[in-house]
Parts: C-alpha cells; structure tokens; sequence
C-alpha cells in the first residue's frame, strides 16, 4: 500500500505537458509499425484503403481520413494536414498531390477500380505513404501535444481534470519518471484512431468516444493502466456501436475496435 501511495505521489509531482513527449527516430518507426499493423494489417496495399460502406478514403499508416468534394463529412479531416506536416518537413509528394486537394477517387467504386488496376496515382501514393510512415507518426505525437492541453482544459469545465490528468501521468511515465513507450504508443494511437473527444460535432446522442471519454473512464484503482485503458475503450467503443446512427452500422467494426484494445495489453 506505502509503495503505491508513494507511486502515485511521484506521478502526481511530475511536470504535466504533453510538449514533453519527445521520440527518437527509432521510437517513431516503432510506432508507427504498430499503427500500421492496427490500421492495415502491415499490408502495404492497405496503405491506400476505402471500407466499404464509408463516405471517404484512409490513406496512411493511421488511415487518415480524406474526404471526396461531393460529401465532406463533419468530423475531422486528417489527412490534408498530415501531408501539409510531411511537406513542411521535406517530404517530396507526387506532384499531383497537394494537402488542398479533395480525394482524387469520388466515391468506393472509383477507388475500387483504381485499386484492382493499379493506376498510376494508386501506386504513387502508396509507395509515398510506404516511405513516409515515421514522419506519419510524427504528426500522430504533435496532434496528442496539441490536443491534451485542450483535453485537459475541457475536462477543467466540467470538474475532471484531475482524472483526466492522474490517467494521462500514469500511461505516460513510468515509476521513475522516464517516459513509458507503450503508454505513449497507446495514447497516440488510440487519438489518431478515435479523435480527441472534444470536439463537439463528433457527437451521437450528445456522447462523444475519444481520448477524453477513455481517460475520465479509466479505474484509477486498477494498478495496472494499460488494462485500465483497454477497459475503458471497450465501454466507449461499445457505447459508439449502439448510439450511433443504424445507417453507419459500427457494429461490424466491433470485434476489430475490441482486438485493438486487446492489443494494449501485449
């Protein structure tokens, strides 16, 4: 008990800001090979996806969303500002590309005939997205640093900062303070995967399913944080599936969101 108590003094202590989640480029590369290996499998073919049934494409290790000029979507965009990112630190997109750009395949068919014929913009933004996954990372990690500062403000409001904060300490750093790179990974993935949960227009029955939604929900009695996470995201996730609209059917993306979770615990 002393030695918990004691535990928990030490993360309470530790300066909080998430600018100071920093990666070396080996960490970056390992992260982003575990995202990749949630969002596509590892496949490289998957690097350039469209699920059935969705309004927008996923392009990336993260499957950053990428929306068609005839059905802009109200939840964020990720994908323009990721190659916006990318750019800025030298990536060399083909010279079609460009971060203004609506998605260059209108609607599932049009992506799916460019993928069973390999066309030409096919196979150049694959191989782009292939040799750009640990600056796809890198963003990953700048939107969390920019994100949790409004996570936590917005939990302020509303009287949970300090869980929100407590949660958030005990993913990122370890008893001595270093930081935790599963915690980080799983923070990072799971705000890519799921947004920040602030954001008011991502939304069903007025209850969101991000960042913010897992960590005011985390059991701050589990010892173990990453179980308390993988916990937490199930309920959320679980809550999506059935408050969301019948016609988005997320049901189906169910056993795949909790083998995610699962994953955390590995």
């Amino acid at each position: 008990m002393l030695k918990t108590i004691a535990l928990l003094f030490l993360i309470l202590c530790m300066p909080l800001s998430a600018k100071e989640l920093r990666l070396t480029d080996k960490q970056a590369n390992q992260i982003a090979h575990k995202i990749w290996l949630n969002e596509g499998s590892g496949i490289k073919s998957k690097l350039v996806w469209w699920n059935k049934g969705e309004e927008f494409a996923s392009v990336g290790i993260g499957h950053f969303i990428w929306f068609t000029a005839d059905k802009p979507m109200w939840f964020w965009e990720a994908f323009p500002p990721m190659l916006q990112f990318m750019m800025d630190r030298g990536a060399k997109p083909p010279k079609w590309l460009r971060p203004n750009m609506h998605c260059v395949w209108n609607n599932y068919k049009e992506w799916q005939y460019a993928k069973k014929h390999n066309t030409p913009k096919m196979r150049e933004l694959t191989e782009f997205m292939n040799r750009t996954k640990g600056l796809q990372a890198r963003f990953m990690l700048q939107r969390l640093n920019r994100s949790f500062p409004k996570i936590l403000e917005y939990a302020k409001a509303r009287g949970q900062d300090k869980t929100v904060e407590q949660n958030y300490r005990r993913l990122l750093y370890r008893s001595n303070g270093t930081i935790d790179p599963q915690g980080a990974y799983m923070l990072i993935d799971y705000i890519n995967f799921k947004g920040d949960g602030i954001n008011k227009g991502e939304r069903y029955q007025g209850k969101g399913w991000g960042l913010y939604q897992v960590l005011t929900r985390m059991d701050l009695k589990d010892s173990n944080p990453y179980r308390a996470f993988a916990k937490s995201g199930k309920w959320v996730l679980d809550r999506l599936t059935r408050i969301c609209p019948p016609e988005r059917n997320l049901k189906r993306f169910k056993r795949g969101w909790f083998n995610r979770m699962d994953g955390y615990l590995k």
